[in-house]
């Protein structure tokens, strides 16, 4: 028996003569290895990611009651020590940004305070230098909550960014460092940068505040040749009152070729024309509302609807015939919130109607406006 049982270790033990099974051999002890070094890997990442993660935790533990407390009063007695080393550098100014969109007025400015007396300006500024993109935005975010001038050269070269987050983050820093200066730069950029969402362009207008956006959106608009562009969608955002010439004189003009016409372009400016509810706006909205386009017919009726008075039941009454559902429901809502109309006047041109669907739709109207 132990004869035998040696010689089955042996054989167990022994290469084989066959060339390609002691290859195969030698690939399934390699690929044992390699799992094997694999498996120790991710073991040993893993504890080194817990141990980050610990170390974070503890490190926001300690920080957090400093900035709240820093937020309400500052204490320049019992200032801490700065952070040490770029990862601790990272994690308090995270910590710092997330605290910052909680806040408002002088509370932010005490932690802006805080920032500049614990000496993180420069670890600041040198993160608008590294190749990681989430680094540049975490500078971009303290500049932004800083909204310090001074920084302005430092951000301006990120906001022509291949990199569109980092990029739209050194736009929001700019405007809220110079607001005007800042989309004078931006607002030019917008045809060209398709990478930037309208949401986030009107995000950043709304930012910046109409008196800033007006001057060189309208200048844009002006310069335009051909199509008008994707900077029309942000005309909402522009002071009526400055907007109007525009509007009216981009309303006005009947291109030869009426599907070439930008609509977008014209929704806009008729919205922007209803938002100034100037009584001599009145029959170029009138115009719209033949449009062979809904959504202008749309528009135009909102408009109207601004300085609509009791004696414009016969303008919206056509309109509940209009084969768009959404026009026929708008123009319900207009008539029923006329002034001076009352369930009577509603009734009787309930009555009077002869399509069903614009009768279905002012009977909503009336139901939902209390005229019941």
């Amino acid at each position: 028996m132990p004869f035998e049982l040696g010689v089955v270790l042996a054989q167990l033990t022994s290469l084989p003569e066959d060339p390609a099974l002691r290859l195969a051999l030698y690939i399934a002890m390699a690929l044992a290895l390699l799992t094997l070094a694999v498996m120790a890997q991710v073991l040993v990442l893993a504890e080194l990611a817990t141990r980050r993660e610990a170390r974070r935790q503890a490190f926001i533990a300690a920080w957090r009651p400093h900035l709240a407390a820093w937020s309400m009063v500052p204490d320049t007695d019992s200032l801490p020590a700065a952070p040490h080393g770029r990862r601790e550098r990272l994690w308090f100014l995270l910590l710092w940004s997330r605290m910052q969109r909680q806040l408002r007025g002088t509370a932010r400015e005490r932690l802006n305070e805080l920032l500049g007396r614990l000496g993180m300006l420069g670890p600041v500024l040198g993160l608008l230098d590294s190749r990681a993109a989430h680094r540049r935005l975490v500078a971009l975010s303290c500049l932004r909550y800083l909204g310090d001038a001074e920084q302005w050269p430092a951000v301006l070269p990120l906001l022509d960014s291949r990199n569109a987050a980092v990029s739209l983050a050194a736009a929001q820093a700019l405007v809220a460092m110079d607001p005007a200066h800042a989309m004078q730069r931006i607002i030019p950029r917008v045809e060209e940068r398709r990478d930037w969402a309208l949401p986030r362009l009107e995000a950043l207008c709304q930012q910046a505040g109409r008196q800033a956006v007006s001057e060189p959106l309208l200048a844009q608009l002006s310069a335009s040749q051909g199509s008008i562009g994707r900077a029309v969608g942000l005309l909402a955002w522009a002071e009526p009152g400055q907007a109007a010439p525009w509007a009216r004189r981009f309303l006005a003009e009947l291109p030869a070729d009426v599907q070439a016409l930008d609509d977008e372009a014209r929704d806009a400016a008729l919205r922007s024309l209803g938002e100034l509810r100037d009584p001599r706006d009145r029959e170029l909205l009138m115009a719209y509302l033949d449009s062979e386009s809904p959504a202008l017919r749309l528009a135009a009726l909102a408009a109207l609807r601004r300085q609509a008075g009791a004696d414009d039941v016969a303008l919206f009454t056509p309109l509940l015939a209009d084969p768009n559902w959404w026009v026929r429901q708008a123009a319900a809502d207009a008539l029923v919130a006329l002034p001076g109309v009352d369930v009577a006047t509603l009734t009787t041109l309930l009555e009077t109607l002869a399509d069903r669907y614009g009768q279905d739709a002012l009977r909503r109207a009336m139901a939902e406006g209390g005229h019941e």
